[in-house]
């Protein structure tokens, strides 16, 4: 058995990092309106995310697929206060709610070149769990840290947040994994990359490449499906990451797509998930999920 996760990063349309500044700038307003970039306020756009969020929700929730979204936290109160009623469409019993930062913050100055202190990157975790969970109204336990990279004081934070598991650490896997305790009270469910020397020639289980044309989606759903023919452990899982505006906004060229374009690619995630579907050895779940039913092997391995 494999479990998979579909794991969505809520986000703005591609938070860009800016030397000097804490919060992510979304790049068509860094190129199109630099002027509104020093304000964390004016510096984000979600129009990718709502324009194609209705036909992805609606797919998710005609399956009842388990999901979770890990929310930044300013995008998802924009997307309240703006599309409060497509925001209705997150009240499903099959959903899980994570974190995401609160502006996409770089939270080991690697892009930035601004190092924040212990005290700081807690204050914009606490604030960011806080407010997602005044919006979704439900508990918080999991975490993706933007950009993929914890700092050194990060799963600390976590722990004295309450935390439960944390998702932002690539490990390199040909097949599904199996997470592992950083403590007893913290468990690493890492996202895999697989070897460049494989057959599925170092793909991320990030749908980055589908949607920039880099990769076919036969090549992309062959890939999933040889991981999961792989997998030999009954509690291994695999998640399926992308991002909520990536149906609508093409990075390498810098544009928004047409409505026929953003069928497109939620056609061809579509077409990833029944494939997997169609497995008997998979059941979609989350990761919280997951622990409900095996955190005992873990502390007992």
């Amino acid at each position: 058995m494999v479990y998979v996760f579909i794991c969505v990063d809520f986000d703005r349309d591609y938070g860009y990092p800016i030397r000097n500044i804490k919060h992510a700038v979304s790049k068509p307003i860094h190129l199109e309106k630099p002027n509104q970039i020093n304000n964390p306020e004016t510096a984000i756009s979600i129009q990718g995310t709502s324009r194609s969020f209705n036909p992805f929700m609606e797919f998710l929730i005609s399956k009842e697929l388990p999901t979770c979204f890990y929310f930044e936290a300013r995008s998802l109160d924009l997307f309240y206060n703006e599309h409060l009623n497509k925001a209705k469409l997150f009240d499903q019993s099959f959903f899980e709610s994570g974190i995401h930062g609160f502006d996409h913050e770089d939270l080991i100055g690697e892009k930035t070149g601004l190092i924040l202190d212990y005290i700081e990157e807690k204050q914009i975790i606490s604030k960011a769990k806080k407010k997602i969970e005044s919006l979704m109204k439900t508990e918080v336990f999991g975490f993706r840290a933007p950009y993929m990279k914890i700092s050194d004081r990060t799963l600390d934070i976590l722990l004295e947040l309450g935390f439960v598991y944390d998702s932002s650490i690539y490990l390199e896997s040909t097949h599904g994994l199996v997470p592992y305790l950083i403590t007893n009270e913290l468990v690493e469910f890492p996202v895999i990359k697989t070897p460049k020397t494989s057959p599925m020639k170092g793909m991320y289980t990030y749908l980055w490449p589908l949607f920039e044309g880099k990769r076919s989606v036969k090549e992309t759903v062959d890939n999933y499906l040889q991981i999961t023919r792989n997998s030999r452990d009954l509690y291994s899982y695999i998640s399926i990451n992308l991002h909520s505006w990536h149906f609508a906004y093409n990075i390498e060229h810098n544009q928004y797509l047409s409505d026929s374009e953003i069928i497109q690619n939620l056609r061809m995630f579509e077409e990833i998930i029944t494939k997997l579907e169609n497995l008997e050895s998979v059941v979609f779940s989350t990761p919280k999920k997951w622990l409900e039913k095996h955190k005992e092997l873990l502390n007992n391995s």
